[in-house]
C-alpha cells in the first residue's frame, strides 16, 4: 500500500515538472516573459504620450504661423498704402499743377496705412470654430422645441430689441410685445403661446450699427443692400449676396454665395438671423424667414401691422364703419 502510494506521488510530481517545463518552453519560444511584457506596455504608452506631445506642439506652431501670416498680410497692405501716400506727397512737391489732388491722395494713403496697421487684429478665429459653437446652440434649441412639441415657423418680432419667437401653431396671431420678453410665452389664449430666444443676429446688428457712419432710411430698398454688403464686407460670413425687394408682397429675398459658418438652414443661423433682425428693427415689423438651400436663398416676409395681428389695435377695427359684423345674432 505504501509503495503504491509513493509511486503515484512520484508520477504526479513528474507530470507537474513536465508541465512546468512545458510552460517554460512556451515562454522561451515567445521570447517575452511576464516582466518583459509589462515593460513593453510601459514603453508603448510612453511612446504614445511623446507622439501626442509632438502633435500638440506642431498644431500650436501651425496656428501661430497662420496668425503671423494673416498679420503680415495686413501689414503689407499698410506698407503699400504708406508707399502710395508717400509717392503722392512727393509728386505734389514736384508737380505744382496737380499739387492739391496729389496732396489729398497722399494724405488719404498715409491715414489709411496708419489705420490699417493700428487695427491689425491680434487673433483670428476660424469659421470652423464658429460653426461648432452654433452647432451646439442649435442642438439645444432643437431639443427644447422637440421636448415641448413646438414646431411653428420662426418669427423675428420687435420687442425689447428683437426676439426670435417660435409659435405653438403656425398662422396664429402673435402675442403682445410685452409677453415676448419671457422665454416661455403662455398667454390667456393657448393658441398664441410659444417660445422666444435672443436671436444670434442681434449682436451682429448692433456691431453693424456701431460701424455705420450714417443712418439708413427705414425702407426695404434702403436697408436690404446695406445688410447684404455687411455680410460680405464687415463680417465676412459670405462671399457674395444678391438681394431683391418686392414691396407689393412685402418680401425681401437674399441669394447668398459661399457661406462660411456651418449649415445655414438651421434654426436661427447667424446669417438669416442678422438679415431678419436688421429688417425687423429698421422697419419695425415682424419678419418671417424661409431658407432654401442649393442655391442658398433667404426669403424675409415682413409685416408692419404685426401688432394689429396680435390684437393691440382691436379698438381701431371695431370703430371701422365699413367693418362687417361676424356675429349674426348681434346683427339681427
Amino acid at each position: 500500500m505504501n509503495s503504491g502510494s509513493r509511486e503515484a506521488d512520484t508520477t504526479a510530481m513528474d507530470e507537474t515538472g513536465d508541465a512546468k517545463a512545458t510552460d517554460g518552453t512556451r515562454t522561451a519560444e515567445t521570447g517575452a516573459p511576464v516582466g518583459a511584457a509589462s515593460t513593453a506596455g510601459s514603453a508603448s504608452s510612453a511612446d504614445l504620450r511623446t507622439r501626442v506631445a509632438v502633435l500638440e506642439a506642431e498644431n500650436q506652431q501651425l496656428r501661430d504661423e497662420y496668425t503671423r501670416a494673416k498679420q503680415a498680410a495686413y501689414r503689407r497692405t499698410a506698407l503699400g498704402l504708406f508707399g502710395v501716400g508717400a509717392v503722392a506727397l512727393i509728386g505734389g512737391g514736384l508737380f505744382p499743377d496737380a499739387r492739391s489732388v496729389l496732396f489729398a491722395l497722399g494724405g488719404t494713403g498715409m491715414f489709411a496705412g496708419l489705420l490699417t496697421y493700428v487695427l491689425t487684429p491680434e487673433r483670428f478665429v476660424t469659421a470652423r470654430v464658429g460653426a461648432r459653437v452654433y452647432q451646439a446652440l442649435r442642438a439645444d434649441r432643437d431639443a427644447m422645441l422637440s421636448e415641448l412639441g413646438i414646431g411653428g415657423d420662426l418669427v423675428y418680432v420687435p420687442a425689447d430689441g428683437v426676439r426670435a419667437f417660435v409659435p405653438r401653431h403656425d398662422g396664429a396671431p402673435l402675442p403682445d410685445s410685452a409677453e415676448l420678453n419671457d422665454p416661455f410665452v403662455v398667454p390667456e389664449e393657448p393658441e398664441r403661446g410659444g417660445v422666444t430666444f435672443h436671436p444670434t443676429g442681434e449682436p451682429l446688428f448692433e456691431e453693424f450699427e456701431a460701424s455705420r457712419p450714417q443712418s439708413v432710411d427705414a425702407t426695404p430698398h434702403a436697408i436690404a443692400p446695406v445688410l447684404a454688403d455687411a455680410l460680405v464686407e464687415l463680417f465676412e460670413l459670405a462671399d457674395g449676396v444678391d438681394h431683391d425687394v418686392d414691396t407689393e408682397t412685402d418680401r425681401v429675398t437674399f441669394e447668398v454665395v459661399g457661406v462660411g459658418l456651418g449649415d445655414p438652414t438651421g434654426i436661427d443661423h447667424p446669417i438669416p438671423s442678422f438679415l431678419a433682425v436688421g429688417l425687423a428693427r429698421t422697419l419695425d415689423a415682424a419678419v418671417r424667414v424661409e431658407v432654401r438651400a442649393d442655391p442658398l436663398t433667404i426669403t424675409c416676409r415682413y409685416n408692419r401691422d404685426w401688432s394689429r395681428a396680435s390684437g393691440e389695435t382691436a379698438v381701431d377695427e371695431s370703430t371701422d364703419p365699413d367693418r362687417v359684423p361676424t356675429d349674426t345674432t348681434d346683427a339681427t
